[in-house]
């Protein structure tokens, strides 16, 4: 080759290459274990737990899928029983309306009569007043009526971190839930148990009235007085605390909006549970691996940690001799090692063959 092909070759490599500073920093060596060992590079590309995670996962969606098939119909059911209640219970109300005012008329004019007809007003007095005590009792006893739906209607379906925690969390929700669950029962009844409600103290004022009416010398007038009294408070809780039909309804809306926002933060969470106890058991069987296959388990991490090829990374250039061979021109150990012989180009430094690749020979 002629000295001017070379040149020019020289000098084009020159344009692409700075070497006023020819310091070829190679990675630095890999992190030696105990056992002097090289500590091998996290393959990218191997990760067998991914399997398991995978698998937990889908059994999450499974348990919540399961619960939801369960749960749903009962809620399905509910809402068309919601859209029946609604229509009965108007029904119900008008009918007993003008009936509930009439028997409200009725009792009161008991009450006056056998009031006027007991002799002794302090004997009066203090019926009345252990009637007020009693119902007082019975109000406490939670005879008043109203929405039985008051409870909080908030759920938070986050998964937390805590096994422990999740459990508490979804037997917390499954008692608000079933709270409302029955209160919703309930209230579909209600159209019909207000019918028999009116039915009941239309009995008590005819009961009363035929004392009245009956033998005198046998005729109880504290009794009657105490049944006429009672009459009264039944005819005052007939609408079983619902001011208004909107108010029933409210409450009816209310208990089945609760019970559905329940089922779904519970199905949600029992979803998590499944998966930590996938993950649980997955750990389990990893540990009961350890311990019975202790020796299997030491090869493998011997191979993993001291294997020739350990990420499967293919060398940059195939047939090379590695980084480590010694069939290099001599060169003496104070050389760097991880260096190719002076590639004979006259650029005054070494460097490897496969770190620069240039268009000139080396001859």
């Amino acid at each position: 080759m002629s000295s001017e092909h070379e040149y020019e070759e020289h000098h084009e490599y020159g344009e692409h290459h700075d070497h006023q500073d020819h310091e070829h920093h190679e990675p630095d060596h890999e992190h030696h274990d105990g056992c002097g060992c090289h500590e091998p590079p996290e393959c990218a590309d191997c990760d067998p737990d991914l399997i398991d995670e995978l698998k937990c996962q889908a059994e999450g969606t499974a348990a919540q899928a399961a619960y939801n098939a369960a749960s749903q119909p009962a809620l399905q059911q509910a809402r068309l029983d919601y859209a029946t209640t609604r229509t009965a219970y108007r029904t119900s109300r008008a009918a007993a309306t003008l009936e509930v005012e009439e028997l409200q008329h009725k009792v009161k004019q008991l009450v006056e009569r056998i009031r006027c007809q007991i002799k002794q007003d302090d004997v009066a007095q203090c019926l009345e007043k252990a009637f007020r005590r009693i119902c007082r009792r019975l109000d406490a006893c939670g005879d008043g009526g109203g929405c039985c739906s008051t409870g909080d209607c908030t759920f938070d379906k986050t998964c937390p971190e805590s096994y422990d925690e999740l459990v508490s969390r979804i037997a917390e929700y499954q008692a608000r839930l079933e709270r409302d669950k029955t209160c919703f029962t309930l209230l579909i009844g209600e159209p019909a148990a207000l019918t028999a409600r009116v039915e009941a103290v239309k009995a008590e004022i005819v009961a009363i009235t035929a004392a009245l009416e009956g033998d005198q010398a046998t005729l109880d007038l504290k009794k009657q007085y105490v049944a006429a009294l009672v009459a009264q408070r039944h005819l005052d809780l007939v609408w079983n605390g619902f001011a208004r039909t909107q108010s029933f309804i409210d409450c009816l809306c209310r208990a089945l909006t609760c019970w559905t926002k329940g089922s779904d933060a519970i199905s949600v969470l029992t979803g998590c549970k499944a998966v930590m106890d996938c993950q649980e058991a997955a750990r389990q069987a990893y540990c009961d691996d350890l311990r019975t296959k202790t020796v299997d388990e030491v090869l493998m991490e011997y191979e993993r940690l001291c294997g020739d090829d350990q990420c499967g990374d293919e060398r940059e250039d195939e047939g090379e001799p590695s980084d480590d061979d010694s069939g290099h021109d001599g060169g003496s150990d104070d050389e760097d090692q991880d260096d190719d012989a002076r590639c004979g180009c006259e650029h005054g430094h070494k460097h490897r063959r496969r770190h620069h690749r240039h268009g000139h020979r080396h001859d």
